[in-house]
């Protein structure tokens, strides 16, 4: 199995844990595995595209950057990209599954900073599981698009937003 594989899986095992009364660690750690399942999904897609050798696309995989693929991933959900990557009519139309993929990585990174950083924030099971949901969603949604070329281009974006949002000189 993959690590976004386990990933995912040890996500529901802890959201499910603790039968009776689940503790707030193994739902936080549930939150955090569901967002980095998706992460490790979608670097490792992306790494893929720059290399072909299991080394090589470790070491472009800690290129990535999540405040950088939080920017791409929020343009792809609204449909506003660089004018660099438009075609001469100045609109792409993004799949609805590559949106809810974009979507559910901004819901699921926001709830991992909750579950990782705020202590006063109290986790119920049923929203754990949701969040582990979302990212079993984003799985099946991007094994339906990842060969597409806006998934492709979704992914390039992660290493070459900055790049592209520049202002054309």
């Amino acid at each position: 199995m993959s690590l976004h594989d386990d990933l995912l899986e040890q996500a529901a095992r802890l959201a499910t844990s603790d039968s009776r009364r689940p503790k707030q660690v193994n739902l936080r750690r549930s939150v955090s595995s569901a967002y980095y399942a998706l992460f490790h999904l979608l670097i490792g897609e992306a790494s893929r595209l720059y290399a072909k050798d299991i080394e090589m696309m470790g070491r472009v995989s800690r290129t990535f950057n999540h405040v950088e693929m939080k920017r791409v991933s929020t343009s792809f959900v609204s449909q506003r990209l660089p004018k660099a990557l438009l075609p001469a009519g100045g609109t792409y139309a993004i799949s609805f599954e590559l949106q809810r993929v974009a979507s559910s990585f901004l819901e699921l990174q926001q709830a991992r900073h909750l579950a990782d950083y705020d202590v006063r924030r109290v986790f119920s099971r049923q929203e754990v599981l949701r969040c582990v949901d979302l990212s079993r969603q984003a799985f099946a949604d991007w094994e339906r698009v990842k060969k597409n070329d806006d998934a492709r281009l979704y992914l390039a974006c992660f290493l070459l937003w900055k790049r592209w949002d520049e202002e054309p000189r």
